[in-house]
């Protein structure tokens, strides 16, 4: 953070000195900059103002590390069909078949798709078997009885899309000449469908205003039920007085309000914060640094551009998901919601 700060005031002052020397070669001896340097953080400057100049991260995901597509389908499908292996059976089974890999590799395919209990994966076959309509809710709960998965170890664990849903508010920073934004969130835990808006308060008015003008709506269209809400305990869900708009809404809409950290959740463990920063790194960061923008419309209708490429197209790992997008997950789930 105070790194980018420091790179930024450089820039500025790189651009400053050149103004008043009157002169770009000069200032950019001085400063340890080159001419091209200069007209790149000129033109950056003009077209976003300071957050134009901030660095993106260079960061990469380390992709010659990540197994192929066929190979990680390979590995999900085996923690399906044998949820009892552990890694090292799973890996020994796969290596017979042709798929060389070892145990480690594995487990880093499961962690990422949150299969890396025996739990996690009979919850996740559950899942898998409903989606083709391939196990009744009595042959399910045979199941859990068979595994030993007690109720209470489970009461957060989804059923379907609108069973556990998470809200949350995420400030985005401050976005000159608007001032302070933040995104308000909305994510389906069990498709992660996720909605948001961009507002310049994170208030509880908002928040209930979000839900019952932007989510409601949606789920009402789609024939969705919203049966539980997780929220963090920020001020805007939880206060006793700051809180009462969001409260009173679920009280009236009779959606059953879950409140605790969301790291907290075993199911939905980070759920709305690993989004978030996915749409800071994927769509605010390189937006924002690249264009000035004068109004908050402008900034949503390129965040709703954004949410209709996550929905449709982005792969999302999780046990219910297993690698497909939201919008293939609701079209699978679709009939146990009747």
């Amino acid at each position: 953070m105070n790194s980018n700060k420091n790179e930024i005031r450089s820039k500025l002052a790189l651009l400053q000195l050149a103004t008043e020397l009157g002169s770009i070669s000069k200032a950019c001896d001085i400063m340890g900059y080159s001419r091209d340097s200069y007209y790149r953080f000129k033109k950056q400057y003009e077209e976003a103002g300071e957050r134009g100049l901030k660095n993106l991260s260079r960061k990469k995901p380390a992709l010659k590390n990540r197994v192929s597509q066929e190979v990680e389908d390979q590995v999900i499908e085996i923690a399906l069909d044998y949820p009892n292996y552990g890694q090292a059976k799973a890996a020994e089974l796969l290596t017979a078949r042709g798929c060389t890999i070892s145990a480690s590799g594995v487990r880093t395919i499961w962690v990422r798709h949150n299969l890396e209990t025996k739990k996690n994966r009979l919850v996740a076959l559950n899942s898998h078997l409903r989606q083709q309509n391939q196990l009744s809710f009595k042959s399910q709960h045979d199941m859990e009885q068979l595994y030993k998965l007690e109720q209470n170890e489970t009461a957060l664990d989804c059923k379907y899309p609108g069973d556990v849903c998470v809200q949350d508010t995420f400030s985005i920073g401050v976005v000159e000449p608007i001032g302070q934004l933040f995104q308000h969130t909305f994510i389906d835990a069990y498709s992660q469908y996720a909605i948001a808006i961009v507002t310049d308060n994170k208030e509880s008015a908002t928040a209930a205003e979000f839900l019952s003008t932007t989510v409601m709506p949606w789920y009402q269209e789609h024939k969705i039920p919203i049966n539980s809400l997780l929220t963090d305990r920020g001020a805007e869900f939880s206060g006793k007085q700051s809180a009462a708009p969001f409260k009173q809404l679920l009280e009236q809409t009779e959606i059953n309000h879950i409140q605790m950290r969301a790291y907290n959740g075993p199911v939905v463990n980070g759920l709305a914060a690993r989004f978030q920063q996915l749409a800071y790194d994927e769509f605010y960061a390189p937006f924002l640094k690249n264009h000035r923008i004068t109004d908050i419309e402008e900034l949503n209708t390129q965040l709703q551009k954004w949410l209709n490429r996550y929905n449709h197209q982005y792969a999302i790992a999780g046990r219910y998901t297993l690698g497909k997008t939201a919008v293939e997950v609701l079209a699978l789930s679709k009939h146990l919601l009747t």
